[in-house]
């Protein structure tokens, strides 16, 4: 699994936001299960972030692997 950072472009100092891009089946069930990790319990403003990008990464999965 590649995981990437997106800065802010303005120069304001910020956290960068992750990215994560699931290059393997064993990539996507990790993403999964560390997701369900995430929404098990309370999420700091970091969690929240990471949480958001799994969740966009395996929707990104599921389009590239659904079957027609």
């Amino acid at each position: 699994m590649k995981a990437k950072t997106d800065h802010q472009q303005d120069g304001r100092p910020s956290e960068p936001a992750p990215r994560f891009e699931l290059e393997t089946q064993e990539d996507y069930a990790l993403a999964v299960d560390r997701l369900n990790a995430l929404e098990a319990g309370q999420q700091s403003e970091g969690e929240v972030a990471e949480a958001d990008a799994l969740r966009a990464a395996i929707k990104a999965w599921d389009g590239r692997h659904a079957e027609l």
